[in-house]
């Protein structure tokens, strides 16, 4: 090792020693260990090692005088610290393995390019910059055999490697690497006292009774809406770092809401995350409603370190690790104590469920633990969990304890206005019970028909009909979001009645709860998801029908959706008449959907190719901006309309962005204010619109302002391109 001295004299940043930064990362690495994070003495031995070498070679002259004189890194003088870093890693002590997993975590905790071909074709520049600690370096190391543990997906190496980036983060960063996670037990037991003193017979039910005894198990779970998943899930996760995956940001952001509000008992800023695309602006509108005391940016950074105990975050922000771009070894290291819950697993397109699988697969290698708990569960994506988790799981099905919710009537036919007219009247005469009716339809242009027609049809006078989809402004679908959250809750008989007619958005993101439901057919897993929507605590008569389902098919975006599938799923509906229990359900689905069935479907090739894929991936192939899960082919956009309506607004908001000294706290919220004003659109459709003009977010960034309609009863409408464009507007637009 080198002398006390000269690590307590050279610089590893403007206002820090080398000994100064190291002793803060083997802090952190400390935190790790006494927290349970490490439970190995081997690897505690092996990580504790890497932090200490980890910046070594920042003892050089030319990063010294870089430091001091803040000069620019230059190639043809220095070489990257980590890789003269590596030069002092001692052998002594260690047997080959270990050496090669501490080395290979010292040398690439940075990765700037190949550094095979530095170490190679840099052999003079490098024996120059290190000559002056000659005595120290060990010039025998062989950088090809420490790459060799990584490319191979040694998980010793993985752990260590990933632990030290954690903590070398954490120490740059002046944030606490991992928080005490001790609370949650008790947290859910004070939630049962707080039901038992309204409720003195409360207790916990099977599923979470199941989840609760289960805690060193993963698990594959299937329970029907209203069974308390989340509890289950809290309980089974206890205290221990977690993870909850869900598909979607609305249903993150509500059960962010429940946990910090209803359940944690600490402070949330030490407590519980959000992390999804737009958690920034999120903690910044949260902030704006509370006292202010905590920052917002310093709660989002925790979050991004993946240092808080519980996570509530999307697929794509945790499972991006598949892509083995460089540096992906921290979050798999942070998974290997953690534990994952899986909701909503059938919302996952087949791309996305070969990430998942992948990904839970090499989890478990690795020590972590995962859970599914789903309301439906897909056949194939059982079939493809199991076969991940080798047998090493606990599975349970609580279908048969749900209630009786929906009775359905099968049509073979489109959906379309006249029935939904027709139904209104007898809700109207008192023929039937009930104030509120939920229609969902597979296309936003269908929605849009629909809701053209029955205005046409009913008027006025006496429902409210309202349109929720897609292609609204955030503002406005945010605004719409809380109005269909109240219009189901009316008890007494509305002055007027509520048709609400929405596409598949509201399948997994709404906790909402009508009194019927019109619906097309897309798919047998879509469809449930619907029916959820009708109904949903069961406390409304089933002596009727109360879902009607359509299976013929309309709209474009059917194109897009497996055959196979839709075949299966509409065959199996042709013989349902009347009242389908959740045992019902799952057995349909069980029979129609299963890995079989689906053996030869465009879906179950699509997982397989994809799978494939991110298994062939070399280690730092893919850089990390390149691991995108979803391939996503949209824009954002803002309407022409809207723009001309909030034009001052906007442009002093843009000017402000383009202002030289601007906080960041303040970029994000100018950002995000313009964002309200936005809609994001399929890429397809983007270019065959016109474009009017641009509005500046910055020297970089800019948002198309798109030639279309728009009104915020319909939302965004397109027009054709052919169209003349208006003439270019000459407001202040950067």
């Amino acid at each position: 090792m080198l002398p006390e001295t000269l690590l307590k004299t050279c610089k590893a940043k403007d206002t820090q020693s080398i000994r100064q930064h190291t002793d803060k990362v083997k802090e952190a690495a400390q935190i790790l260990i006494d927290l349970g994070c490490v439970q190995d003495k081997r690897i505690e031995n092996l990580l504790m090692l890497a932090c200490e070498y980890h910046d070594y070679g920042k003892v050089n002259h030319e990063f010294q005088n870089r430091i001091e004189n803040k000069f620019v890194f230059q190639e043809n003088r220095e070489v990257a610290h980590n890789i003269l870093s590596y030069f002092f890693v001692d052998k002594a002590g260690l047997n080959k393995e270990d050496y090669q997993v501490v080395a290979a975590a010292v040398l690439y905790h940075h990765y700037h390019g190949d550094i095979t071909s530095v170490v190679k074709n840099k052999g003079q520049l490098i024996d120059k910059l290190l000559e002056p600690f000659k005595e120290y370096v060990k010039k025998k190391n062989k950088e090809t055999r420490c790459y060799r543990v990584l490319a191979e997906r040694h998980p010793d190496a993985i752990l260590v490697k990933g632990l030290l980036h954690r903590c070398d983060y954490s120490a740059s960063a002046g944030i606490r690497c991992e928080y005490p996670h001790d609370f949650l037990k008790q947290d859910m037991e004070a939630l049962l006292n707080t039901w038992k003193s309204t409720n003195a017979n409360a207790k916990w039910n099977d599923l979470q009774i199941f989840c609760a005894e289960r805690k060193q198990d993963n698990l594959l779970v299937t329970a029907p809406t209203g069974m308390g998943k989340t509890e289950a899930a809290l309980l089974w996760i206890g205290n221990h770092k977690g993870f909850f995956v869900l598909p979607l940001r609305t249903a993150i952001n509500a059960m962010y809401d429940r946990i910090s509000q209803d359940i944690i008992r600490g402070n949330k800023g030490e407590c519980v995350a959000l992390l999804h695309s737009d958690a920034m602006s999120y903690y910044l509108k949260q902030q704006a409603k509370s006292d202010g005391s905590e920052d917002p940016i310093d709660y989002y950074t925790r979050s991004r370190q993946m240092s808080l105990p519980l996570t509530i975050c999307t697929l794509d922000q945790l499972f991006n690790f598949v892509y083995k771009y460089p540096g992906y070894e921290y979050k798999l290291a942070t998974l290997s104590y953690s534990k994952i819950v899986i909701d909503e697993i059938q919302v996952y397109d087949p791309e996305l469920l070969a990430y998942l699988i992948f990904g839970i697969a090499w989890i478990r290698k690795m020590g972590g633990k995962v859970a599914v708990l789903t309301a439906t569960m897909p056949p194939f994506a059982k079939k493809m969990l199991e076969e991940a988790l080798e047998e090493d799981f606990a599975s349970a099905d609580f279908s048969h304890q749900g209630i009786k919710r929906h009775n359905i009537k099968v049509l073979d036919e489109q959906l379309n206005s006249h029935d939904i007219y027709a139904f209104f009247e007898k809700i109207k005469a008192a023929e039937i019970p009930g104030n509120n009716i939920l229609v969902v339809c597979n296309s936003i242009k269908t929605a849009q028909r629909m809701q053209d027609e029955l205005d046409e049809q009913i008027g006025k006078n006496d429902a409210e009909i309202k349109l929720l989809h897609a292609h609204f402004t955030a503002m406005d679908r945010a605004e719409k979001e809380k109005e269909i959250l109240e219009d189901w809750k009316t008890e007494k008989p509305a002055d007027k009645i509520k048709i609400w007619i929405a596409t598949s958005i509201v399948e997994a993101s709404l906790d909402i709860d009508f009194d019927y439901l019109f619906t097309e057919l897309m798919d047998l897993f879509s469809l449930f998801q619907r029916l959820g929507r009708c109904n949903r605590k069961g406390l409304k008569p089933t002596d009727r029908y109360n879902c009607f389902v359509y299976l013929e098919k309309q709209g474009a975006v059917m194109k897009y959706v497996d055959e196979t599938i839709y075949q299966c799923s509409r065959n199996a509906l042709l013989e349902v008449d009347g009242i389908v229990t959740e045992q019902e359900k799952t057995a349909m689905i069980e029979r129609a959907l299963s890995a079989e069935n689906l053996e030869n479907s465009e879906y179950t090739k699509k997982y397989h190719e994809v799978y494939g894929y991110i298994d062939e991936l070399f280690v730092n192939e893919k850089e990390e901006n390149e691991a995108r899960l979803r391939n996503i082919q949209s824009v954002t956009i803002i309407p022409g309309p809207i723009y001309q309506e909030y034009q001052q607004y906007l442009d002093k908001k843009s000017e402000t962005l383009n202002a030289e000294k601007v906080s960041l706290k303040v970029r994000i919220e100018n950002r995000d204010a313009i964002y309200q004003h936005t809609v994001s659109i399929p890429k397809y459709q983007f270019e065959n619109s016109i474009v009017l003009d641009h509005l500046s977010l910055g020297r970089w960034d800019k948002l198309p302002i798109l030639d279309c309609e728009y009104t915020k009863k319909t939302g965004l409408v397109f027009k054709n391109k052919e169209k003349t464009p208006a003439p270019r507007s000459q407001s202040s637009i950067i």
